[in-house]
């Protein structure tokens, strides 16, 4: 099911799933009619935009698709308050689609929620990603630091290995813990255990030396406090 009030957006993404081999897809418009839908009918997984018009948000139905239906579940998001996005994610979603977006988006997204959930339940400290045709599963303890390029995010690991994925940093960082992983540029995402230095205008794991931008030098002057 695709919960979107913009009918030009949810007949594009039906249009993307049905050619990527989907089939019995349902449209609602809002939550009222959504909840309705999942009343009288087998649904397997749910789109939900966050930002539904007037009433209820794409967060209330994903609260109710966690809690109470046990359906899986991704989010259409575009630049959202930082308020919004710490709301989204404590919903559990599968995935995210950020727009503006391409067919290879939201395939990525859907394979992403739908194996999630057939999988064996999460251990705490996964992240699971999709590299090339391949799912994967990463300990967060595994990872150093995760960095932006371009439409993709490379992935830094322990053993000096290198994770390439479609995703974009701020998705990633959504589905990381706060408590662990800190942004120090529009870049880079680093996993604060492995900070070995700070000084003015950078840190540093190793002797990798990373740019702090200004908009998050607060972050990095209390890291030691």
């Amino acid at each position: 099911m695709i919960v979107e009030d913009e009918m030009l957006i949810a007949e594009t993404i039906r249009s993307i799933l049905v050619r990527g081999g989907y089939s019995n897809i349902l449209l609602a418009e809002n939550v009222t009619e959504a909840l309705t839908l999942l009343d009288v009918s087998e649904i397997e997984l749910v789109i939900t935009d966050i930002a539904l018009g007037e009433g209820r948000t794409g967060i209330d139905l994903g609260e109710l698709l966690h809690t109470k239906y046990k359906i899986p579940f991704l989010y259409i998001t575009s630049h959202a308050s930082a308020e919004i996005v710490g709301k989204a994610k404590h919903t559990h979603p599968g995935a995210y689609i950020i727009k503006p977006f391409k067919k290879e988006d939201v395939l990525v997204a859907v394979e992403l929620a739908m194996f999630k959930a057939d999988a064996i339940p999460e251990e705490a400290g996964e992240l699971i990603v999709k590299e090339g045709r391949t799912m994967v599963r990463i300990f967060h303890n595994d990872i150093k630091w995760i960095e932006a390029d371009g439409n993709y995010a490379s992935i830094y690991l322990l053993n000096n290995k290198r994770s390439v994925i479609r995703q974009s940093l701020s998705t990633l960082q959504e589905q990381l813990p706060e408590s662990d992983f800190i942004r120090i540029h529009k870049s880079y995402l680093v996993n604060r255990k492995y900070i070995n230095q700070v000084k003015a205008g950078a840190i540093y794991i190793g002797q990798r030396e990373f740019p702090v931008g200004r908009s998050y030098q607060h972050i990095v002057v209390n890291l030691f406090r």
